[in-house]
């Protein structure tokens, strides 16, 4: 029986390659630091723990304390209403469990599984670097354009500053942004390097052996069923390049590509039932099926791609063309393949499509790669060969540096922008988000400002009207009834009967007075205030202050 090639990677190379890992993930880890060191106890400002898209953050924390609560089933905890949970986001939700049974905080297994999942991306991609080059210099080179290669955002920014380019937006695209905003993205990325590294193996002339334990074909089934629990459209890209690749062998060879075929089964068999599952949720779970509708990612204009990817791009534009010219079977036309599905799907009709830029720097790198080895470096004199390779690594670093400097700004240099951004909440809001956990009433609907209610459900095991775009269903309705309760515009929509959920608490503190003033229409609410004010006494239960901040408890 045939197995798979062992790769030849010495310790030197593994030594290498860790410890530039680590020193990459600890780079994630000093802003953080930083903020911590900066949120001193008699602070007026709590930082709620997430530096990089804590819009986001906030959700995958309410996932993690739904697990801590014991649930196996997701529930929308930004929505009010009681609904059915379903079976999405069971990463996070072990999490949960394993910070019950290890009796540690939400937010610190947030980022040990953060650090730990990012050495495991790098080591993984260094991994595929080496299953495709025998040669130590492709190999090298691969990890440090993959590693740390961003794009031309940071020169796009310069130039207009409202246009951004995927490498300032798109985390996912690139696995040191991913590194930095959460553990799913780089355990993601990780599992498609190492699908790919088996494929590019028994794809290869003169292998012949069908898929088995030994050989990577429960590997790859298994490192499907994971992308389908934690990122399904990742499975998208590289599951149609596989479509494309079995139709390519049976144009050039006239044979129906059997072992093909019996191999890339390994990644689609065990995804369909997931699919399956997801889409009878979306049809039965109404929900459900309106999150998934306002759960929209389209993708950026295409010219934010260009510049995202910047030089990377154009370094690897020659092996590209080499590519389509040549079509070689050994790893070309599945990395072809691979980059071409992927750029077309990321404007396919779809509701996700930015969320396929997943795993494109890997057949790009690829290619910049490539070219440098059979192009780049014989057009360049070997003198200046150093310098060029210098200068195009000074290049795509900037972008990293903003990526992790510019949260950090709105939490130790101007906490006013930090608390817009959902990085900080008053500490008076802290206070009262702790009274609201302590609660032995669980599950119970908590109405405050947009912000505010972001961190609730991450931080206690209640639920709010409004707190977040894509996870509050029906999104705009309770954006609006939020908005005109605390305007004294409408005081009488979300204490009605009408409505399927009952208000328990009320908080009132500077950012709902906040809401009495829209900024972009210039107009101040002379009524803000009047719904809470005009509350008829037998409704309030109680009255709980924290600072500046009441909380009204509504029996």
């Amino acid at each position: 029986m045939q197995t798979l090639r062992t790769v030849d990677i010495s310790a030197a190379e593994w030594r290498w390659v860790i410890i530039l890992s680590g020193l990459l993930v600890t780079l994630t880890l000093v802003p953080y630091a930083w903020a911590l060191a900066s949120n001193d106890a008699n602070a007026e400002w709590r930082f709620m723990g997430m530096l990089s898209n804590p819009q986001d953050g906030a959700t995958y924390l309410s996932k993690i304390e739904q697990g801590r609560q014991g649930a196996w089933l997701f529930e929308l905890r930004h929505t009010p209403e009681a609904h059915d949970g379903a079976g999405f986001h069971t990463f996070y939700l072990f999490l949960g469990h394993a910070a019950r049974i290890l009796s540690i905080s939400n937010i610190l297994i947030y980022h040990l599984v953060r650090v730990a999942s990012s050495l495991f991306m790098f080591i993984s991609l260094y991994q595929f670097g080496a299953t495709v080059w025998v040669r130590l210099r492709p190999r090298r080179l691969f990890f440090v354009l993959i590693a740390v290669g961003s794009g031309l955002g940071w020169l796009l920014l310069l130039i207009d500053a409202d246009s951004l380019a995927i490498d300032l937006t798109i985390p996912e695209a690139f696995p040191f942004y991913a590194s930095y905003t959460n553990p799913h993205f780089p355990l993601s990325i990780a599992a498609l390097a190492l699908i790919a590294s088996v494929y590019l193996i028994v794809f290869r002339r003169g292998y012949s052996a069908e898929p088995s334990v030994d050989n990577g074909g429960l590997g790859v089934m298994l490192l499907s069923i994971l992308l389908a629990l934690i990122q399904p459209p990742a499975l998208l890209p590289l599951g149609g390049a596989l479509v494309m690749y079995l139709l390519v062998r049976y144009y050039l060879t006239r044979e129906f590509p059997v072992h093909e075929l019996r191999w890339a089964s390994m990644l689609w068999l065990p995804a369909i039932p997931f699919a399956v599952y997801y889409l009878a949720v979306f049809r039965f779970n109404d929900v459900m099926a309106g999150f998934n509708e306002q759960n929209i990612t389209p993708s950026p204009a295409p010219h934010l791609y260009l510049f995202g990817y910047g030089l990377l791009l154009v370094v690897a534009l020659p092996g590209l063309i080499r590519a389509v010219r040549r079509f070689e079977r050994d790893g070309d036309q599945l990395m072809l393949l691979w980059f071409i599905v992927n750029v077309i799907g990321l404007y396919m009709p779809f509701n996700l499509q930015r969320r396929l830029a997943i795993g494109l720097s890997i057949p790009l790198v690829y290619f910049a790669v490539r070219a440098l080895e059979d192009y780049w470096f014989y057009k360049v004199p070997r003198r200046w060969r150093q310098a060029a390779l210098m200068l195009l690594i000074v290049f795509i670093l900037p972008t990293n540096i903003l990526v992790l400097g510019i949260p950090l700004v709105g939490v130790v240099g101007d906490p006013d922008s930090g608390l817009e951004a959902g990085l900080l909440l008053e500490s008076d809001y802290w206070d009262s988000i702790q009274w609201l956990d302590a609660q032995p009433d669980k599950d119970q609907v908590v109405l405050a400002s947009p912000n505010v209610s972001l961190w609730i459900p991450a931080y206690t095991n209640q639920v709010v009207v409004y707190g977040h775009r894509f996870e509050t269903v029906p999104n705009d309705e309770r954006e609006e009834q939020v908005e005109a309760w605390y305007r004294g515009q409408d005081c009488e929509t979300l204490l009605s009967d009408t409505l399927p959920f009952d208000v328990r608490y009320i908080l009132v503190g500077p950012q709902e007075r906040a809401l009495a003033t829209d900024e972009d229409e210039d107009i101040v609410y002379p009524d803000a205030g009047q719904c809470t004010a005009n509350l008829p006494e037998d409704r309030i239960a109680q009255e709980v202050t924290h600072g500046d901040v009441t909380i009204y408890v509504l029996d």
